[in-house]
């Protein structure tokens, strides 16, 4: 959709420094604000920021010398939106005629 809003704010990850999260505004409620966002209107579909140092550090790797840039998207959430599914605990609920129409 051309008309989907994007958002791009800062956040706090304990891993990582700055941090940050990309939303999208809900395709569920066009970000009136529903169960599925929670009444916020948006819905989170990124996490990203700086490697903090003690991640390196507690992994044997010279902080002074290396950094890194950390990302993660929510797949189940970009599935979410694709197929219209409006809790994302059906994902894990492990319901095989749920996940079957995946397959």
């Amino acid at each position: 959709r051309e008309d989907l809003s994007v958002r791009f704010r800062p956040s706090y990850f304990p891993f990582t420094e700055p941090s940050a999260e990309v939303d999208i505004q809900c395709v569920m409620c066009s970000g009136d604000g529903c169960r599925v966002c929670s009444q916020s209107g948006w819905l989170e579909v990124m996490g990203c920021g700086m490697v903090h140092p003690e991640v390196f550090r507690h992994s044997g790797i010279d902080a002074g010398r290396y950094t890194g840039f950390a990302f993660g998207m929510g797949a189940e959430r970009l599935a979410m939106l694709r197929y219209g599914v409006n809790d994302l605990r059906m994902f894990f609920d492990n319901d095989l005629r749920f996940l079957r129409q995946f397959a």
